[in-house]
């Protein structure tokens, strides 16, 4: 395809940044239409321009990649609309999604979805059809308050994170609830931030927003790696997390992420842990003992932020309002720009992943008027070596990336939820 555009957030209410667009368009990975405009080359690991410079030091492997021809694309496809679709704007309980922010996959192809808005985990089969419910609102036995993630576990168990004491519930592949247990050691709260297949859980110390100090300020993000029980394996460090702006005068204090913010990605690779504050092209692997064993490098030139990326800023997100709403909306975004800053440098990139098959993928970082469609992703291979760019559908939150699948959440006009599978096939690399 000609148009290499990506994805640009819909307008947040406030100074922060949006993330999702209805979904409209599906998108072919690979530019080979007859009517298409001359075909980009497509990179992977055997051309010559994409070859890494990989070094080992002090026992960790540093892979240092290239940054691939700027129009290139993998030849990969994804299908060109969803292979399935769970949601609907109007019809039976269990296909009205109302905060569904998780989902997996089983082996056997059924598509659990967290809903949060009713403290449930819903099933489907592989082909979308609900099949069962687990878990309802309450303290009690099999119960959730509130219910906030889902993760894959141990064999084809799972793992829920619910209450704000931060239990996590152990269910089988039937949605029988085996044990519960906690995070909570010492008064302190923790996060779940990834979990691995042998059963080991990555936390982050949970930090209250209202120990930051009026203005610009960055939280610390602490990890550690914990056991099955909860109990602490390892301390992991603790790295710069992400930029926000407090003030605390008058009778309501306030803070909001600022836009553009660096932050930090965090996710299982494999059996390693992988830490990534998004500052500079750089993903840092960890073993679950602490001990860092791999660094991943993509060339990328850092870009300073300035009054012109503040006006074009401004302009994305006013372009999301009707016509006769824009000149007050310009104007109330000019008075927030003039306290909340732009961060000095944009993020290296938006968001790290690793999918089900231990590819690494790295999505662009979107600078402001830009216009693009669909997200573009720096995809590696298993070791670390970059294959080339990948595009997404726009509007579509990945949750999972598979083998030849990825599912995620997109949201309509009306903002209706609908929980989607869409085909990957993968060519080379």
């Amino acid at each position: 395809m000609c148009n290499t555009s990506t994805f640009t957030g819909s307008e947040s209410e406030g100074p922060g940044v949006g993330s999702k667009l209805p979904l409209y368009l599906a998108v072919v990975l690979l530019a080979t239409a007859a009517n298409a405009c001359a075909d980009p080359p497509s990179p992977n690991a055997d051309s010559p321009s994409l070859e890494p410079v990989i070094r080992d030091s002090a026992d960790v492997r540093i892979v240092e990649n290239p940054r691939p021809p700027s129009a290139s694309r993998l030849d990969w496809q994804l299908g060109t609309e969803p292979a399935v679709s769970i949601g609907a704007r109007e019809g039976e309980g269990p296909y009205l999604l109302h905060r569904a922010r998780d989902a997996l996959t089983l082996s056997d192809g059924r598509i659990v979805v967290a809903n949060t808005g009713s403290y449930e985990l819903r099933v489907f089969d592989a082909s979308g059809i609900h099949v069962a419910t687990w878990g309802r609102r309450g303290e009690g036995p099999g119960e959730f308050f509130p219910l906030v993630q889902v993760h894959r576990w141990r064999g084809d168990s799972l793992l829920a994170l619910y209450s704000h004491a931060n239990h996590l519930a152990v269910l089988d592949s039937e949605g029988s609830f085996a044990r519960t247990f906690t995070l909570v050691r010492d008064d302190s709260f923790f996060q779940v931030e990834a979990v691995l297949p042998g059963g080991a859980i990555l936390s982050s110390d949970w930090v209250s927003r209202g120990g930051l100090s009026d203005g610009l300020s960055r939280t610390e993000e602490t990890y550690r790696v914990r056991d099955a029980d909860g109990d602490m394996v390892s301390f992991m460090g603790t790295f710069p997390g992400t930029e926000w702006f407090s003030t605390w005068s008058g009778p309501s204090g306030w803070s909001v992420e600022i836009p553009h913010a660096h932050s930090v990605s965090t996710f299982a690779w494999g059996d390693l842990v992988a830490i990534a504050p998004n500052d500079t092209y750089e993903i840092r692997v960890f073993g679950l003992g602490g001990t860092l064993k791999r660094i991943v490098r993509r060339d990328h030139d850092l870009v300073a932020s300035t009054e012109a990326h503040i006006d074009a800023e401004i302009e994305d997100r006013v372009a999301q309002r009707p016509e006769e709403e824009r000149a007050e909306r310009r104007q109330e975004l000019r008075e927030d720009f003039q306290d909340i800053p732009l961060p000095e440098t944009f993020p290296a990139f938006a968001a790290a992943t690793a999918d089900l098959v231990g590819h690494l993928w790295v999505r662009e970082h979107e600078l402001p008027g830009e216009g693009r469609a669909n997200p573009v992703w720096t995809v590696f291979d298993p070791e670390g070596r970059v294959l080339g760019f990948v595009e997404t559908p726009a509007g579509l939150d990945i949750y999972e990336i598979g083998e030849d699948y990825i599912l995620g959440l997109a949201t309509d006009e009306l903002g209706v939820e609908y929980i989607q599978v869409w085909s990957l096939e993968r060519s080379g690399g």
